[in-house]
């Protein structure tokens, strides 16, 4: 048995597209989806309307991540996300989004154990099985110490946007990476494949090519640069370069504010220290 797995879309349409392509010419039995479908790029009806096609086509399971739960909170409870700000990501986000999307969206669980070959459990998340946003980061003690407290023998989330396999004894971590938007200084969509050896699964990471330059031009003709201020144009420079331009944006912004509100002008820096336009 063969299982695909994909995580950390953010409405990359055009990569999801060609790692479906590489999901139907190895014959995946089964697709995982590991949460963060939307948001920080382009048209995310597009990558709905890919999820939902899956879900048609093929045997698939999904999972919630963190920007899922941005995106509920602010439909059920409001918010002060503007455009202008690096919220205005999200807000878009928000705007182009169905009763449909939202819907589906909601229904999704934060945490789901599998056995698809009936002989080997697997534990799904986007972050930990406790939050959405917690980092299980290479070599990190939380990689460890999710390993010693599953009961299952595979761990699989997402959310770092860095492909890992880790293993403490007959226990195994697989993070896929990121299909949108990577944080590896390489531009290629990451997914993940599964191998049943009739027991347990053997992991392979995998690195699919895609057309970036369609990815950042169609990012920039829906106005994201502008709607989402800073953090839109430093994701545009991450799509072409691979490299973690909105994390530093955001943590040096804050470096600069000195632990006061993060105002306009420390944006505004932090692009300049980064070489954003």
């Amino acid at each position: 048995m063969r299982i695909a797995v994909f995580s950390d879309i953010h409405s990359n349409h055009t990569a999801l597209e060609a790692c479906f392509r590489t999901a139907e010419a190895r014959g995946a039995d089964l697709w995982v989806f590991l949460g963060d479908y939307v948001s920080d790029c382009a048209n995310p009806r597009a990558t709905m309307e890919l999820l939902y096609r899956a879900r048609r086509e093929h045997d698939c399971v999904f999972i919630k991540g963190n920007r899922e739960e941005y995106i509920l909170g602010h439909h059920k409870n409001g918010s002060d996300w503007q455009y202008g700000m690096s919220t205005g990501s999200l807000l878009y986000t928000y705007r182009n989004l169905t009763a449909e999307d939202l819907a589906f969206l909601d229904a999704l669980p934060n945490v789901r154990v599998i056995n698809p070959n009936g002989k080997s459990e697997i534990c799904l998340c986007h972050g930990s099985p406790e939050k959405t946003r917690e980092t299980l980061h290479p070599f990190s003690y939380n990689v460890e110490r999710w390993l010693l407290k599953i009961e299952q023998p595979l761990l699989m989330s997402g959310h770092t946007h860095r492909p890992l396999v880790a293993r403490n004894g007959e226990k195994t971590y697989v993070n896929p990476g990121a299909v949108g938007i990577q944080a590896t200084e390489t531009v290629t969509a990451k997914m993940a494949f599964l191998e049943s050896d009739g027991r347990g699964w053997q992991p392979e990471l995998v690195e699919v090519p895609y057309d970036v330059a369609e990815a950042v031009a169609e990012l920039e003709q829906c106005g994201l640069p502008e709607l989402a201020g800073v953090w839109g144009r430093a994701i545009a420079k991450q799509l072409r370069e691979g490299k973690n331009y909105s994390l530093f944006c955001v943590e040096r912004a804050a470096e600069l504010a000195a632990g006061g509100p993060v105002l306009l002008e420390h944006w505004a820096q932090a692009a300049r220290d980064f070489g954003i336009d």
